[in-house]
């Protein structure tokens, strides 16, 4: 691993978070020139890759605020800069690499067919793929430049298409540590109809949703995990059927959900768990 991907302090991380990423880290890039390490950047690569945990939350340099942010659902919409981002993606995540690098992983072979989320600003872009077999996700930065570099990582579905309620967050980064500039991905059931991340402090960003994906981005200082912001769901006559606490992991999650057999698969076992609902994928 290039050693600007140095793994970030573990108090600036939740406790699971930090496990996983010591477990699970990879790290890809291309030979980027000399420059002095920077913390933000790194802790994007390493929280980026912890993201099967439900307690992704990566931070980088906030950006110039007149820099375009840029949102594509699926192939058919990519500019340039993303198209080479989500092709460096596929190559550090084929699956002869992966195995090669990381015998233990089990990599999910994903094409540019399988692009969900997109999300661009500045020289930073974040891709998640997502198919019937599980997601692959990366971080890149220069895409298609001689100092392009990031890192990625691929995982199936731990419970196919089952999903913790109508909504599961895949994807959460920021420019700071509990908030700021937020982009959020993931996936969605069959009663979401509309999906918006709201602030806390009056204010609401609307997520896109595309073939049972979602895809969100924000810019807003103010937005703090200490506002209490939160995904909020509702079905096709708009009635809300859920609130959830943007920043918080899956495990932490206020119901438990089980699977058809009853058993609970998703949050804190409870004696009132809720039925895990379909990916509308």
């Amino acid at each position: 691993m290039n050693d600007i991907l140095d793994l970030p302090a573990e108090r600036d991380l939740p406790p699971e978070a930090a496990l996983a990423m010591r477990a699970r880290l990879l790290g890809v890039a291309s030979p980027p020139p000399a420059r002095t390490p920077r913390l933000r950047i790194a802790a994007a690569v390493a929280a980026l890759l912890t993201v099967a945990s439900g307690a992704a939350a990566v931070a980088w340099d906030r950006p110039d605020r007149s820099t375009a942010q840029v949102l594509a659902m699926g192939p058919g919409e990519l500019p340039p800069t993303l198209q080479k981002a989500a092709e460096q993606c596929l190559q550090w995540n084929s699956p002869q690499r992966q195995t090669r690098q990381n015998p233990s992983e089990q990599p999910v072979p994903v094409s540019l067919a399988d692009l969900a989320v997109a999300t661009e600003q500045g020289d930073r872009a974040l891709v998640l793929f997502m198919n019937d077999v599980g997601y692959a996700t990366c971080d890149v930065e220069g895409a298609g430049t001689p100092r392009e570099s990031g890192g990625g990582a691929t995982e199936p579905w731990p419970h196919g298409d089952l999903l913790p309620g109508p909504v599961q967050r895949l994807l959460l980064t920021s420019t700071e540590h509990d908030g700021g500039d937020v982009n959020v991905s993931g996936r969605v059931s069959s009663r979401v109809h509309r999906l918006v991340l709201d602030h806390g402090d009056g204010h609401t960003t609307a997520a896109r949703l595309s073939e049972g994906a979602f895809g969100l981005m924000t810019s807003d200082a103010r937005l703090k995990a200490g506002n209490d912001p939160e995904l909020v769901s509702y079905d096709a006559h708009g009635t809300e059927i859920d609130r959830r606490p943007l920043f918080q992991a899956e495990d932490q999650l206020e119901h438990c959900y089980a699977g058809p057999d009853g058993k609970p698969i998703y949050g804190k076992p409870t004696s009132d768990c809720r039925p895990a609902e379909k990916w509308r994928g």
